[in-house]
């Protein structure tokens, strides 16, 4: 019997994670355009009933968190991989905001300059967040499930290559992982969409580059729940709503 080792085991883990995500996304998008009269109306069936049941949130929330609890608890991984335990809170605060107030302006001159230049860009979906009451919520789920997510994906390479390459050849697997997704790829070439997908990307480099100095999941969440909701607040009262393409972002 061949015994491996924790780092390799945790790494095996992970990709086999990802698979699950590229294979997963791909065959739901080949769905899209069943080639059979009867089969166009089973999968029509999944999808009418798939939306009154909120299947499509039940499975992210299974991917991005259920998944994660598993490894940690199957002892797969440890929390300190995560960024989950011994936390220095005062230095991981402190570095937080600095980073923070560091990425904020480059940020908001990217996205400035789109509204600038671009006019009268279609809502983004994640924009169209803000029209809801509690949009806020929203935008905090998304920073809760993709930062469990980029944590578990980057833990092995954190053990393999280090505190600093590991985070940066994490990141790499999920923007690997991303573009091997057809609904990914599709997005960066549709107005509306791309703009969620280049949000997410920018905001997954800035935290990667926060937990490279913390290693605390829960300071990357807040620091990405925060800059998502700045960047949302500057953007949507330039877009139209008419042209909205009304997608989740699928990064």
């Amino acid at each position: 019997m061949i015994s491996l080792s924790y780092p390799l085991r945790l790494l095996l883990a992970i990709v086999g994670y990802l698979m699950v995500y590229v294979v997963g996304t791909n065959v739901a998008w080949a769905l899209r355009t069943p080639r059979s009269v009867r089969f166009a109306q089973a999968i029509e069936f999944a999808r009418l009933w798939g939306g009154r049941l909120f299947l499509g949130d039940v499975l992210r929330l299974a991917y991005y968190l259920v998944a994660p609890y598993l490894v940690l608890y199957w002892g797969w991984a440890s929390p300190l991989d995560l960024g989950l335990a011994d936390l220095d809170w005062i230095r991981g605060v402190g570095l937080a905001v600095a980073l923070g107030a560091g990425s904020l302006p480059l940020l908001l001159l990217l996205w400035w300059q789109y509204v600038r230049l671009v006019e009268n860009p279609p809502m983004m979906q994640q924009a169209a967040w803000l029209e809801q009451p509690w949009g806020w919520a929203f935008a905090l789920r998304e920073a809760i499930l993709l930062e469990s997510w980029w944590a578990l994906c980057r833990s092995p390479m954190l053990l393999l290559a280090g505190p600093y390459s590991g985070v940066y050849f994490g990141l790499a697997a999920v923007f690997a992982a991303g573009l091997l997704n057809t609904r990914t790829r599709y997005e960066l070439g549709v107005p509306g969409l791309r703009e969620d997908v280049v949000l997410t990307a920018s905001l997954a480099v800035v935290t990667a580059t926060l937990y490279v100095f913390i290693h605390n999941l829960w300071l990357c969440i807040a620091l990405h729940f925060v800059l998502r909701m700045i960047i949302l607040h500057l953007v949507y009262p330039g877009m139209t709503r008419e042209d909205s393409v009304g997608e989740r972002p699928a990064v």
